[in-house]
């Protein structure tokens, strides 16, 4: 049970005594240095001990197509982060199109590697950015709201660098793609100013992802407290996106019961940009489905589309937006 549901499952006076603190309510991290159980390994998929390279090859992902690129923080520390080149063999328009991955809030990049892996497969170069507190990052400790923004921050001004050391022309915009509570890291990445030597966003695409803690606590928590009360941050994505004028592609299944799909629309509708579009995927929930595991019961928007579908659109908006 994630620590959202615990708190709920409690007496009211529970949460009086601090059941929701700081910015818990948002992040939910689990880093490399936390033991391991049977469930962590076998469901989550979360068994790489702290200086070991995460397993590639177990998702399709040749080994030496991954190289470790941590991002300088501004307090002496480092979050971890990965590029992952095309695929050799993909010889299409999208082989020179890099795209920002940023994951969801429970667990680090490993729990994700599938999802790295899918789009990957879309014929992408993937730079997969950890965050404070998670996996192989070198703070422990979870991210204030200020904090992780710097920290997004400082990933997307050091991409261009990335790039380069890569091979690939620092110039060239990139995709950026949010899901779920990737989405806070998402955005801000694509309202941030153009990076020197970078060439800013071409594209954003959103699957489930959060608006606001004020909205997400009115409509998902049932308990009618303002978001102030969960956490020390307002983690607002709809003014963000009032900024946002490029190519955005919004994915959202009718099944998610975390961020519902009428929230999803309010994030949509608030957007500057008029290159938008909104698939709505009928009977996706939310979560990440990694399929063959016990506790992945309920398809996720890709699962439910299927790899080809899902990849089409995908690729579809990146290659109209992103393509020079």
């Amino acid at each position: 049970m994630n620590r959202l549901a615990s708190c709920l499952a409690l007496p009211a006076v529970s949460l009086l005594s601090g059941c929701f603190e700081l910015d818990s309510f948002v992040m939910n991290p689990r880093h490399c240095s936390i033991g391991y159980s049977e469930d962590d390994c076998a469901i989550k998929k979360l068994c790489t001990p702290c200086g070991e390279d995460y397993p590639f090859a177990d998702f399709g992902i040749a080994p030496e197509l991954a190289t470790r690129h941590p991002i300088d923080l501004d307090d002496d520390q480092t979050n971890d982060a990965w590029f992952i080149a095309a695929d050799p063999a993909a010889t299409g328009a999208l082989a020179d199109v890099t795209v920002v991955f940023s994951h969801g809030n429970f667990a680090s990049l490993e729990h994700y590697l599938n999802r790295v892996a899918l789009l990957w497969r879309g014929g992408v170069n993937v730079f997969a950015v950890d965050y404070r507190g998670f996996g192989q990052s070198s703070d422990v400790a979870e991210a204030s709201e200020a904090q992780f923004m710097a920290d997004t921050a400082a990933a997307w001004n050091q991409l261009p660098a990335v790039l380069a050391a890569e091979g690939k022309d620092p110039g060239k915009p990139v995709a950026i793609y949010g899901y779920s509570a990737g989405a806070l890291s998402g955005v801000e990445m694509a309202v941030l100013p153009t990076p020197t030597d970078g060439g800013g966003a071409c594209s954003l695409v959103l699957e489930a992802p959060w608006p606001s803690v004020d909205t997400f606590a009115r409509d998902s928590t049932f308990i009618g407290v303002p978001g102030s009360f969960l956490t020390t941050g307002s983690w607002d994505n709809i003014s963000k996106m009032r900024e946002y004028s490029g190519s955005y592609l919004h994915l959202h299944g009718t099944e998610d019961l975390t961020v519902r799909e009428t929230l999803g629309r309010e994030l949509f509708d608030a957007a500057g940009t008029t290159a938008k579009e909104f698939i709505s995927v009928e009977g996706a929930s939310h979560g990440n489905f990694i399929e063959g595991v016990d506790d992945a019961t309920e398809l996720d928007v890709a699962a439910t589309l299927g790899e080809r579908a899902y990849l089409d659109l995908i690729t579809a908006q990146m290659a109209g937006d992103c393509v020079q």
